[in-house]
């Protein structure tokens, strides 16, 4: 018992001193938050959106103790509206209307520490 003790306790020291230098992201969006701790990169999800009035919509919300998050949608490589930065504790629906197509929705973070839950759907308006 003490065996097995010792080792969680020197893999959760490995990882704690991963994280610190490296940075970690853990979680599977949409379905579970993602948690971060100093962790650069990016990550891009497809998104098809069809309609006559069509839309994409993203829901976020979460808390970064340290750095920032960055929401865009792109089109064939280029920026699609203007692109949203969070910083603190927020909870916010970016609702972008776009013609139909399919499209990228790009999470950029910097240096974050906290938690995000993420959310997209292309949805459909018809009148």
């Amino acid at each position: 018992m003490l065996r097995l003790l010792l080792i969680l306790v020197l893999l959760g020291a490995a990882l704690a001193y991963y994280a610190e230098q490296v940075g970690l992201g853990v979680g599977y969006p949409p379905f579970v938050p993602m948690v971060y701790w100093k962790y650069n990169g990016e990550q891009k999800y497809s998104l098809r959106v069809t309609g006559v009035n069509a839309a994409v919509k993203v829901k976020l919300d979460g808390q970064l103790n340290d750095g920032a998050l960055e929401l865009s949608l792109l089109q064939g490589g280029r920026q699609v509206g203007q692109a949203r930065r969070y910083k603190g504790r927020f909870n916010d629906i970016a609702l972008f209307y776009v013609n139909p197509g399919l499209y990228t929705v790009r999470f950029r973070l910097q240096d974050a520490k906290g938690y995000v839950r993420m959310d997209w759907v292309g949805t459909r308006f018809e009148y």
